[in-house]
């Protein structure tokens, strides 16, 4: 079969139409008969084959299941004919399809849960990398409602899109404190997160840059999630790791221990309300 080319540039319409319905669970040639069928409105298995560019053996099975998927409205004549559904529509159908499905999942997930998940041991999870690192730190950023208090000491975990995220949480009323042994640091926090409170603090460390092996960040949020990174060795010259301990239930000893070391360090007016029960 030759593959003809289009004149009027649509080829990478029709590429990326078929590309994106293979994500809702069409086959390669379902998605590109719907495509075909879509640019002529109507016609016979042998059109749609000839636009498509596909056996026309194969379009009558994908009819059947486009028509079964509310995509395609089939007329029993000789020959049979095929109407797409108009675009809307089809969007529609599809979207509803996966609506469902969605609203399912949410039914049955809950289910799934162990009844006794909430007396079984708290989990403390372990990373290495510093993207990983500052990655997860954005995170836990992101998802703060009330608190956040991060003790940073070396540049390379600041990252604009962590620096973004403090910024995003003290303008959504957050309260946002960050402390660093590092003036440049501490720079670049005031002139991102305008609203955040920022302070130094020399808790953790003897010097800035801080050595070798020395703790890199300490973040609490919501004083129940915390995460403590460290200088971790690399094999490689010049080239900085982080490996870090991170926990987002406040029932772990972890958070226990640190909520008034850190609350001292970032921010002593906080300390009695961050005080280990």
């Amino acid at each position: 079969m030759t593959k003809r080319t289009s004149p009027d540039g649509i080829d990478a319409v029709v590429e990326e139409s078929v590309e994106l319905l293979q994500g809702f669970e069409l086959t390669e040639y379902e998605a590109k008969s719907f495509v075909a069928l879509s640019r002529i409105s109507t016609g016979t298995a042998k059109e749609v084959a000839e636009v498509a560019d596909i056996p026309q053996a194969r379009v009558y099975d994908c009819m059947e299941t486009l028509h079964d998927r509310g995509l395609v409205d089939i007329q029993q004549s000789t020959p049979r004919r095929f109407r797409a559904s108009d675009s809307e529509e089809a969007v529609a159908t599809l979207q509803r399809q996966y609506m469902d499905r969605l609203d399912r999942l949410r039914e049955l997930f809950p289910r799934l849960e162990s009844p006794d998940r909430e007396d079984e041991s708290v989990d403390v999870w372990v990373m290495e990398g510093s993207t990983e690192v500052s990655e997860r730190l954005r995170e836990l950023v992101s998802a703060a409602e009330d608190e956040v208090l991060l003790a940073l000491a070396v540049e390379e975990l600041l990252t604009d899109e962590l620096l973004a995220a403090l910024d995003d949480a003290a303008e959504r009323g957050v309260s946002v404190v960050v402390g660093s042994p590092g003036e440049p640091i501490r720079d670049r926090v005031a002139a991102t997160a305008a609203t955040a409170r920022v302070v130094e603090t020399w808790t953790w460390w003897e010097a800035y840059p801080v050595r070798p092996g020395a703790v890199s960040a300490v973040l609490m949020v919501d004083g129940e999630s915390i995460l403590v990174s460290a200088d971790a060795a690399s094999s490689l010259p010049g080239v900085s790791n982080h490996r870090a301990v991170w926990t987002d239930s406040e029932r772990a000893p972890l958070v226990k221990m640190l909520r008034p070391l850190l609350a001292r360090a970032v921010d002593p007016s906080g300390v009695d309300s961050f005080a280990s029960p």
